[in-house]
């Protein structure tokens, strides 16, 4: 166990490390997705168009290889959809998930300031042959969400997360990094699901940033 750091000064100095975005730049790219089932073959593949400005806050997604070619996103807390489709309930509240969801993927480590957000547990890792402080994070919103988040220890960037949601366990690596607006952010990732205890590649990722 590692006691020369705080859980908090560690996540400090990852947020510096990684940049931050300024409020006068937003950031845009093309985001490649290939699921897989738990047997190695392909299930799903999609491409999406993402664009992201912090403060004030929005975020829009354009799914660019559907029949429909739907275009979402949430401006402050107001969602927005293309104005040509009619989509129900269900729809809106789905592309809000996935919304939010992207945001807290791509603005790690920042978006664990959050006041709701509890760090504990520092202590020393490997995470895919890397050195790291593994810091052990929850939320006091009534989730039963558990993070645990990988910091290496050399360039002080997130190397992934190991996330239990919904009693389901999952690993996601950042296997490449890459600046953008003066900001690391993932180019490449995979993640990992478990059936029975063995582990196998769910998805994998890949970022291409429109404006390094």
């Amino acid at each position: 166990m590692s006691c020369k750091k705080s859980a908090d000064s560690v996540l400090e100095d990852t947020i510096v490390s990684t940049g931050v975005l300024s409020e006068k730049d937003s950031l845009h790219f093309e985001k490649k997705t290939k699921l897989f089932r738990s047997d190695g073959t392909l299930e799903r593949a999609q491409i999406e168009k993402h664009g992201f400005h912090s403060k004030p806050f929005w975020y829009q997604i354009e799914r660019i290889n559907t029949p429909s070619q739907e275009t979402f996103g949430i401006k402050e807390k107001s969602v927005f959809t293309s104005p040509q489709n009619n989509y129900s309930e269900e729809q809106i509240k789905a592309f809000k998930t996935a919304v939010y969801t992207s945001r807290f993927v791509l603005y790690q480590p920042h978006v664990f300031e959050d006041e709701k957000a509890n760090i504990s547990r520092l202590k020393d890792s490997v995470f895919f042959n890397q050195k790291c402080y593994q810091l052990q994070i929850v939320f006091d919103d009534n989730s039963n969400d558990v993070w645990k988040l990988f910091i290496n220890k050399k360039s002080r960037l997130v190397q992934g997360y190991d996330l239990i949601h919904n009693g389901r366990k999952s690993l996601i690596h950042n296997e490449k990094m890459t600046q953008s607006k003066g900001l690391w952010v993932p180019s490449v990732r995979t993640s990992y699901m478990f059936d029975q205890d063995k582990a196998f590649v769910r998805a994998k990722y890949w970022y291409d940033y429109t404006d390094k």
